[in-house]
């Protein structure tokens, strides 16, 4: 006879462990997700694009300056500072309580303490009445939830009807992980499986370290049509750093270059590199019954 609750339990603590070492990574590396932004190597490039395609398409909605945004998923905060200087007040939760004070000092040095309510936060379960929100923004986030079903869900129950989300994912099909035979999707399975193997002879010891999750683009559009929600538009960007053997193989000066030419492939819709970029953003609606979209 199966026992239900100890099957229950047991994902609980694998679940709250799961994010006991993703909350521990952030914790251990809360410094970088402010240098990255001004770092001049491919990530930096990539996550200041990340952020910029975000801002961009926050400003073509023309919110009113009175709209509640929440960000879920704050980091350092330096898009919640990019936001409250458009004139908005902003929720900011993170569940690393290293990464709010990074983003009340940030929002304090900028001027915009009194436009920021940061607190620490699981958007797995959200401290937010239901409709809430104008907007919701989540960048980075997606790789590390341990249930994005229940994730979505929540952030649907807390914006308004007609309201918008914003969404970051890193792309499973992501070209410079194609092109390495030790990072190609196709190989990944086969890699886990010997890895499991591995462990349960006691050749190798169990990883504890947390690893992002990677959807598809079909996937994530399931996931968050599931959710209630319709998407609007969606950008894919960042190629590189490439790497053979999964060690970097090209100085960031070139990587830059390279990434560059690449996003303009994408942006102009080639084959293959519109929809090979290491992330890309979704912009989606909370329908009205029976509305439309006016995006």
């Amino acid at each position: 006879m199966i026992d239900h609750n100890a099957e229950l339990s047991v994902g609980m603590q694998q679940m709250g462990s799961e994010q006991e070492r993703v909350n521990a990574l952030f914790d251990a590396g809360s410094a970088y997700w402010t240098d990255v932004y001004t770092d001049h190597d491919v990530f930096g490039v990539i996550y200041r694009q990340r952020r910029d395609i975000a801002l961009g398409l926050v400003d073509e909605l023309s919110l009113p300056k009175a709209s509640r945004i929440l960000e879920a998923g704050c980091g350092a905060g330096l898009t919640t500072v990019a936001l409250a200087g458009r004139g908005y007040t902003i929720d900011a939760i993170d569940s690393v309580p290293a990464m709010i004070d990074l983003t009340r000092q940030h929002a304090s040095q900028s001027g915009f303490a009194g436009s920021v309510r940061a607190e620490v936060g699981d958007v797995h379960s959200l401290r937010f009445q239901d409709k809430s929100f104008d907007l919701i923004v989540a960048m980075g986030v997606t790789p590390w939830l341990h249930d994005l079903r229940s994730a979505l869900e929540e952030i649907v129950r807390v914006v308004k009807p007609g309201g918008y989300v914003l969404l970051s994912a890193d792309n499973k099909y992501r070209l410079h992980h194609l092109l390495d035979p030790l990072l190609n999707p196709a190989v990944v399975p086969l890699k886990e499986s010997v890895k499991r193997f591995l462990e349960s002879m006691g050749i190798r010891k169990p990883s504890t370290a947390a690893r992002p999750r990677m959807y598809s683009v079909a996937e994530f559009i399931d996931y968050i049509q599931s959710a209630g929600l319709v998407e609007m538009k969606r950008r894919m960007f960042g190629f590189g750093p490439f790497s053979i053997l999964n060690r970097k193989i090209l100085p960031d000066p070139m990587g830059v270059r390279i990434h560059q030419k690449l996003q303009k492939y994408a942006d102009l819709g080639y084959p293959i590199f519109r929809s090979t970029g290491s992330q890309y953003i979704v912009l989606a609606q909370k329908m009205i019954a029976g509305s439309h979209s006016s995006v």
